[in-house]
């Protein structure tokens, strides 16, 4: 019976389906004839007049798109308020104008606007610091109590926020301050910009616009958010095309206080939209900041959690336990892992990340700061591995006020002399107001101290300015002329040794009494085998500093084994000496047997021996040393001589006309080479030397000029002639008077004068010219001590004679030639 009544039930329903599909289409069919005869039913009007279900549900959609937050947080709503709501500014300057200024005469590197936008936000936050210190109530409590930067990165929309907690602006500020680059105009404000001494070009490079618009070297619309306490939050928007709104936030106030800089990006500049690029751009510009500066941040990490059973693996659980054996013993059990199973997934966790976490030492006291902090400063600005030789750490006060810190490299860079200024770049940083300016300024220190590393934080130069600008900039040169001078005590300070704390005054008395001791400290010798020379050049460069370098110079001397210093030399000078003599070389050992100091050396008088190519250049520009002591080179032709020598040169007049006739003589045999020649009155040993002109080339200047014009790859300079110096009283020189007395056409005369003058070129340190020449006259020389005619030619080999078997072959060839001719005559 049930399943009679089950399937009876099944056919009532299909028949029922088939009955309405047939009668529905005719339904459909009468309902719109009759709504069409009828006429427009009032009803359908009203639904689509919005009235009834279709038009309820455009309604929602569009409440819904107008609640919808865009990337700046506002609503389309919100957005439409605003723009309807905005009051429009033009202006002041010419926007074009403007801009060039900024591209072609400010910025040459866009990567400076997020240097300005956080130096604004420093600002910002200096200002309600120093404000809530007479009234704290003004920072307000919680977050908006917390003085920092925030960075966030929104690379789905193109844009790049730049939030602070700072004063924020009102309404009259944004306009005063967001609306205008300077109140003079465009054109007085190119031209200040260009007048390098008008103080009020300072000023107005510093004002808070032309900061702020570097912005628009990267984004081609920006919107500024701020709120004020005074005001309430008002936004600023722009595209840089002539003008600018504002409009109260439809929001209220967000912010609590502060201001954020929502950059809409360029096409050509999605870079900065990378998390490292903005993250190396914070470092570099503004990783000194008093203020913390905080970047959102996305980073991969990863995690254990527990893992999930599923019902399979519950099922295959308890299938494994029925399956095991019911006696277990109690090792099982102990062995027996109860812990749950856990697996690593990686996962994206988004945090703010803190970017300026190395503090500017330079802004604490140096009493406060330890020297291992130091070594660390300098290793992380200089990326050197080893500590710094010495450092020192000063604020300058007066026309240029600035904290800085220099270092000097334990050991010399490869490359300190280098003129190409890129491969010193980085030497220097400066900072203005710890804001990074640049590292490419070779106007800080001259030439001769580029081996110098440190800083320089400035509060008076201007922030929003290029390094072109800035190199005109007056407060440099008083920065420059603070630098040298500290650099110069740091030197002098390295100087003279330091008294050790237990020695007595006995013996400090007899280190003043031993002459050969020097005041010179090891620390400084240390240093002057690094940077000697630099010292040196700068004796050429700095006129106004020159005195005080002379006196750090260091040479080597016949006195001691140790350099020796100029007041080393003076403390040494014998009775009545006035003068410091010197001589040039390319050796300590040339120099020590240069036949130039044989008298000096005799009469016990201290010659320093200059080895560096470099020391004829620096003592050019010393006439005298302390304005008193004359530096006489003796390599040079008749050297002013003190009270002894010219008592001597008195009673020995009458040796020039003694030999006047081989003077004479030996004049007309080189007349190409010599100048003069003349009665020495410092030889001793030696038979004669050569020495230059009043100005001349010296023996060691000659050489450094033909390297130079060698390395060059130019032609030599014509060397000026020479003066030969004879020693009177030497055998060699007297035989050649007696020769020449009677005959002045003596070959062995002749001969002798040329190789005096080739032997004189060696001793003295000159260069032979033509080395064969010199050899012949050394052949002829040796020829005549052997009683041979020096001008006697050498004969010529004899031909070898033929050989017998050479002779046998040829006859025989000839004899063949023969039968083979009377063959052909057959």
């Amino acid at each position: 019976m049930k399943q009679t009544h089950s399937s009876s039930f099944k056919w009532f329903l299909l028949g029922l389906f088939l009955v309405g599909l047939a009668v529905f289409p005719t339904i459909t069919y009468v309902s719109a004839d009759d709504a069409v005869a009828s006429g427009p039913d009032p009803t359908l009007q009203a639904n689509l007049k919005g009235g009834n279900v279709g038009s309820q549900t455009d309604a929602e959609v569009v409440q819904r798109e107008e609640q919808a937050i865009n990337s700046e947080g506002y609503s389309v709503a919100e957005m439409k308020q605003i723009r309807e709501a905005a009051e429009t500014h033009n202006f002041q300057a010419e926007v074009s104008r403007m801009m060039h200024i900024i591209i072609n005469s400010l910025y040459s590197n866009r990567d400076i606007f997020l240097r300005e936008v956080i130096s604004n936000a420093s600002d910002a936050l200096d200002k309600i610091r120093f404000l809530s210190l007479t009234n704290s109530a003004l920072l307000g409590e919680g977050d908006q109590a917390k003085l920092d930067i925030h960075i966030k990165i929104d690379k789905e929309n193109n844009i790049l926020h730049i939030t602070d907690r700072g004063i924020g602006m009102t309404k009259d500020d944004m306009v005063k301050y967001l609306g205008s680059i300077a109140k003079s105009g465009t054109s007085d404000f190119m031209k200040k910009v260009s007048e390098a001494g008008d103080k009020a070009s300072s000023n107005l490079i510093g004002q808070f616009g032309v900061g702020f618009y570097s912005i628009f070297l990267v984004a081609d619309r920006v919107t500024v958010t701020s709120k004020n306490n005074e005001d309430d939050q008002y936004v600023w928007e722009s595209n840089a095309e002539g003008s600018f709104t504002i409009s109260k936030d439809p929001r209220g106030n967000t912010l609590g206080r502060g201001t954020r800089i929502s950059l809409h990006l360029k096409d050509d500049a999605k870079e900065y939209l990378e998390t490292s690029t903005i993250r190396n751009l914070a470092k570099k510009y503004s990783e000194f900041i008093n203020f913390p500066i905080y970047l959102w941040e996305t980073k991969e990490v990863e995690e254990e959690v527990p893992v999930e059973e599923t019902k399979e693996d519950k099922d295959e659980t308890e299938e494994d336990k029925s399956d095991e054996d019911v006696d277990v013993t109690e090792e099982d059990d102990e062995t027996d892992d109860d812990t749950p199973k856990t697996q690593k997934v990686k996962k994206n966790v988004s945090e703010w990340d803190l970017l300026n976490t190395v503090k500017p030492i330079w802004t604490r006291s140096p009493k406060d700061i330890t020297e291992e902090e130091y070594n660390n400063f300098y290793k992380a600005i200089s990326k050197d591995t080893e500590d710094p030789l010495t450092y020192t750490h000063f604020n300058a006060e007066g026309e240029a006020e600035f904290k800085s810190i220099l270092f000097f490299p334990a050991t010399a860079p490869y490359n300190v002399f280098d003129p190409n200024p890129d491969v010193h770049r980085g030497n220097f940083k400066l900072f203005v107001r710890r804001v990074f300016i640049t590292d490419d300024f070779q106007e800080l220190v001259p030439n001769y101290l580029k081996f110098l590393r440190g800083i320089v934080d400035s509060d008076d130069l201007p922030l929003n300015v290029s390094r072109e600008t800035l190199q005109k900039h007056k407060l440099l040169k008083l920065i420059e002329k603070k630098l040298v001078r500290k650099a110069l005590a740091m030197i002098q300070s390295m100087f003279e040794k330091e008294k050790p704390e237990d020695e007595t005054e006995d013996e400090t008395e007899e280190k003043v009494k031993d002459p050969m001791a020097s005041n010179v400290s090891e620390k400084y010798r240390q240093f002057w085998k690094q940077y000697g020379t630099n010292l040196k050049l700068g004796v050429m460069e700095d006129q106004t500093n020159k005195s005080r370098l002379i006196k750090l110079l260091l040479f080597h001397s016949s006195k001691t084994d140790d350099l020796a210093s100029f007041d080393d030399y003076v403390g040494r000078m014998k009775e009545g000496q006035e003068e410091i003599y010197y001589l040039a070389g390319q050796n300590k050992d040339m120099v020590q047997k240069s036949p130039l100091i044989e008298k000096m050396l005799k009469r016990g008088y201290e010659v320093l021996y200059m080895l560096d190519p470099i020391d004829e250049y620096t003592l050019q520009q010393v006439p005298k040393v302390d304005g008193k002591y004359k530096l006489v080179n003796l390599g040079k032709e008749a050297p002013s001589i003190d009270d002894e020598f010219k008592e001597e040169e008195e009673k020995e007049k009458f040796l020039e006309e003694e030999f006047k006739p081989l003077a004479e003589f030996i004049k007309k045999q080189l007349p190409d080479k010599l100048e003069k020649v003349v009665i020495s009155r410092r030889l001793t040993q030696s038979p004669c030397a050569l020495v230059a002109s009043s100005y001349g080339y010296t023996a060691n200047m000659e050489r450094v000029m033909k390297a130079q014009a060698l390395q060059a790859g130019q032609r030599q300079q014509h060397v000026p002639k020479k003066i030969l110096e004879v020693n009177p009283r030497h055998p060699i020189v007297r035989e050649m008077l007696r020769r020449i007395e009677g005959n002045d056409s003596d070959e062995t005369a002749k001969i002798t004068a040329k190789v005096l003058y080739e032997t004189a070129v060696l001793s003295s340190g000159y260069s032979i010219d033509d080395t064969a020449d010199f050899a012949s006259w050394i052949h002829k020389m040796m020829s005549v001590n052997l009683d041979i005619d020096p001008n006697q030619e050498v004969p010529e080999a004899p031909e070898p004679a033929p050989k017998k078997k050479k002779a046998a072959e040829d006859e025989e060839v000839n004899i063949d030639l023969e039968d083979h001719n009377d063959k052909d005559e057959l």
